[in-house]
């Protein structure tokens, strides 16, 4: 016989939620009345409004965490709480199964979303197009088998929600027991397939997107050993500019997976095991219930990012003048070296404040209005100023030339 969770776990499972799924729909709320209502200006942007869409998919989400066993038919057994009925069980888990599915997709989907950005030099009209096959991907990946469940008889009580489950509750491992509902190969098929539906959403794709996106940033990166001057310092920074990029890009896939590592534990002990570790699945859908909390603290901490751009001039000006000096008959060698000094000095001082610039006002999913955007240009490798030439090339011989000249 299936081992049973104790008076302890059945507590746990009954009321460890809702608090935790409480937070998380207030948080999914502020986000959706901070968009909508406070900012919405925002959604002309589509990564807002893809935040937008995965806001309202985790509210049904924590609403189910919060009914918990409440959905449950009255008098299911080892389940404390249960006062619902057979519809309201298959209402929950048919909710669920979507809200399961669609809220990492949107999480995956932000990870194709910043190689789009990147590659299309966040230029939104290039990639617009894509938003409409995200928000109709969430759909498609998840209605279907939710559908399929249901017609099934497949949503039953589970440990602490109705989901996809047989019933009675582990008939399936236990040959004494016979299944009223679900538990038939059709439906464990069915199952193994959503579970690598699942899978492909958590492990492949995004991944894949954020391979891509870092073999794309280092075609874009010249080499900085062959650099000199004003060109290594810009790619210098450019590196530091890049590696920010993929560890923002990484950030929201990481803390989806934080909120879900129970869970993974778990399915790992029954698949090696043969048993349920209660305890494990406890804690793992108390901190899935949590990601909506989650979501909010990294969107908000990523739009923190976004303050006034701290622009560091170069030493053009300082050259500018020296060489407006240069045509003055009356300058002396001495003067020509003070000169190249405070220059070198300036060229110093401007390398030191560029370098010393590690908080960006810019985060990768949201990117910056596209024609006054300075990191399209940036993450262009082929985006140098005939200036930056100039500079390079012909303003240090100037020094050189002018200074033995005069010295000569």
């Amino acid at each position: 016989m299936i081992p049973q969770p104790n008076d302890r776990q059945q507590r746990a499972s009954a009321y460890a939620l809702k608090p935790l799924a409480a937070l998380s729909f207030l948080s999914g709320c502020y986000v959706i009345y901070h968009i909508l209502v406070q900012k919405p200006e925002k959604l002309k942007r589509m990564y807002h409004r893809i935040i937008l869409a995965m806001n309202i998919c985790v509210l049904p989400y924590a609403v189910v965490d919060f009914v918990g066993t409440w959905a449950m038919p009255i008098g299911t057994p080892y389940r404390i709480g249960a006062a619902g009925n057979q519809g309201t069980c298959i209402a929950q888990g048919f909710v669920s199964i979507i809200v399961t599915i669609a809220v990492p997709y949107y999480y995956s989907s932000l990870s194709v979303f910043s190689c789009f950005a990147v590659r299309n030099s966040f230029k939104e009209e290039n990639y617009r197009h894509i938003e409409k096959w995200i928000h109709l991907g969430a759909i498609i990946f998840s209605l279907p088998i939710a559908i399929l469940f249901a017609a099934r008889n497949s949503i039953n009580p589970n440990i602490t929600i109705c989901f996809v489950a047989e019933y009675p509750f582990g008939c399936v491992e236990d040959p004494n027991v016979p299944c009223e509902r679900g538990g038939d190969s059709l439906t464990s098929a069915i199952e193994t397939m959503y579970s690598w539906v699942l899978m492909a959403i958590l492990f492949v794709i995004p991944p894949a997107a954020l391979l891509y996106l870092r073999g794309f940033i280092k075609r874009a990166t010249r080499d900085t050993n062959r650099s000199v001057g004003k060109k290594k310092i810009i790619e210098t920074f450019r590196k530091r500019v890049l590696k920010d990029l993929i560890a923002q890009s990484s950030l929201y896939l990481l803390s989806f997976w934080s909120t879900q590592i129970f869970l993974y534990i778990s399915h790992g002990y029954h698949l090696i095991t043969g048993k349920h570790s209660y305890d494990l699945i406890i804690a793992g859908v108390c901190c899935s219930s949590f990601q909506g909390v989650v979501l909010m603290l990294v969107y908000f901490q990523l739009e923190a990012k976004k303050g006034d751009v701290a622009v560091c001039e170069g030493p053009g000006f300082e050259i500018r003048n020296y060489q407006g000096a240069k045509d003055d008959t009356n300058l002396s060698v001495r003067g020509i070296r003070e000169a190249a000094k405070r220059t070198r000095n300036r060229f110093s001082g401007w390398k030191s404040s560029l370098s010393s610039q590690r908080k960006y006002s810019f985060h990768i999913f949201d990117g910056e209005v596209d024609e006054s955007s300075p990191w399209a240009k940036f993450l262009n490798p082929d985006d140098y100023s005939e200036d930056d030439d100039d500079f390079e090339e012909n303003d240090d011989l100037d020094y050189v030339n002018e200074s033995g000249i005069q010295s000569s």
